[in-house]
């Protein structure tokens, strides 16, 4: 006759190492679109958390300048960042770009600018950066998505089709890369206040025939609560994501929009 231990745990095979921490101490992260207003604040977070953060964009103050639109220029941040660092443990895909244009005047290079910067850019830096990600278990992506990864959104068609696109990258870097140990994940903003979004209340002014500060209402309105989301609040998400507290988190978009997609 067997004898069952009753006292074992019918999953015990499952079992792992799990520290529920929210600290990024000796990690080593990239943040793409670092110079923007949402950039900053994700390095502000994930530097308050204990991580050397290294900041890439096509411009600005204090970062690596590379051209994210191309495999080369993908190629070439992955490989300055694990030479400078010996490493890479969290990759944060921010950089993005906005036209606004109804689609049948919409200008084929700002199509194709779009798509390069916000789908065909995070399908490079994945790849260039797999080897280093899944180098051991706790790797991180983390991609900025949108509420427009969602719906439609007239005058907005690059932007739109490559913010759809960039979730089903998630989800298939996601399915690949949980048996190393890597997690993919994206977030959702919804209206913030930062450079894309004033470009974009100008061109929706213009287009409608209304003032800025009516486009500024509407955008509000749109959002429960009547208010912005606060970068700082993105940036949070963005921080527990790459924390070893959401290990078991992958291949989710998640929302920040103050339910407004709900």
């Amino acid at each position: 006759m067997s004898h069952v231990n009753k006292n074992a745990s019918p999953l015990h095979y499952q079992k792992q190492s799990y520290e529920p921490s929210w600290s990024l101490e000796g990690r080593v992260a990239l943040v793409t679109g670092a110079a923007g207003g949402l950039g900053r604040a994700i390095v502000d977070d994930l530097r308050e958390r204990g991580a050397d953060v290294h900041g890439v964009d096509i411009a600005g103050e204090d970062v690596l300048r590379v051209d994210l639109s191309t495999a080369e220029g993908n190629r070439q941040m992955v490989s300055h960042v694990v030479k400078t660092a010996g490493r890479l443990d969290i990759l944060v895909l921010n950089a993005g770009c906005q036209f606004v244009a109804p689609l049948h005047e919409f200008p084929d290079a700002d199509w194709s600018r779009l798509r390069s910067v916000m789908l065909d850019g995070p399908f490079f830096a994945i790849k260039a950066a797999w080897q280093a990600l899944t180098r051991s278990p706790g790797g991180r992506v983390v991609v900025t998505a949108s509420v427009s990864s969602y719906s439609g959104a007239a005058g907005k068609v690059a932007y739109t089709a490559a913010k759809h696109g960039v979730l089903g990258l998630v989800r298939v870097a996601a399915r690949e890369g949980a048996a190393h140990g890597l997690t993919v994940n994206a977030v959702a903003p919804g209206w913030m206040e930062t450079g894309i979004m004033r470009g974009q209340v100008e061109a929706q002014a213009t287009r409608r025939g209304i003032s800025t500060d009516e486009v500024i209402a509407q955008f509000r309105a749109w959002q429960p609560g009547d208010r912005f989301v606060d970068v700082r609040e993105v940036a949070a998400t963005i921080g527990f994501l790459a924390s070893p507290g959401a290990s078991a988190i992958n291949g989710v978009c998640l929302p920040i929009d103050l339910g407004a997609t709900a």
